[in-house]
């Protein structure tokens, strides 16, 4: 395993931010998976093979995810002085990539979040981190409006 010193996340969070003088690939995308009926227990992916699993969700009777671009990127110093990237994500439209609802009526909610790094073809965005949410976590979609997320990196 290597260690990644703290500075390195400077270099990173600056590489990743839309407009940053030093960004390169953009960390732009999320997907957001959600479930409808249901919650999702956490599960152990591996890295590697997220873009098989996002693509077996459209096998899934009742999983799919929503891909949306991220809002807004806020690098900032966390308060034990390691610095910290803080991104804004909100849901968006009504229906999944694989075309399952996302609306309160079918009870769609949201299990995970993905951060990628979009490319001209969607298959093939670089994916960055992804947290599951513990099932007592997981967000319930609201009867009008969309769900915002604040996601940070470390």
């Amino acid at each position: 395993m290597m260690l990644i010193l703290p500075s390195a996340n400077q270099i990173f969070f600056r590489a990743v931010t839309p407009g940053s003088p030093d960004s390169g690939s953009k960390l732009d995308t999320a997907y957001v998976e959600f479930a409808n009926g249901r919650t999702v227990p956490p599960a152990d992916i591996v890295p590697s093979t997220l873009r098989t699993y996002f693509d077996s969700l459209a096998a899934s009777p009742d999983q799919d995810y929503l891909r949306v671009p991220v809002l807004a990127h806020s690098p900032e110093q966390a308060p034990d002085g390691r610095p910290q990237l803080t991104l804004v994500i909100a849901t968006d439209g009504s229906t999944g990539v694989h075309g399952k609802s996302f609306s309160s009526a079918v009870k769609s909610r949201i299990y995970a979040v993905t951060l990628a790094a979009s490319q001209l073809n969607d298959r093939d965005d670089v994916f960055a981190a992804r947290h599951h949410y513990e099932v007592v976590e997981q967000i319930e979609k609201p009867d009008s409006g969309h769900v915002t997320l604040i996601v940070t990196l470390r």
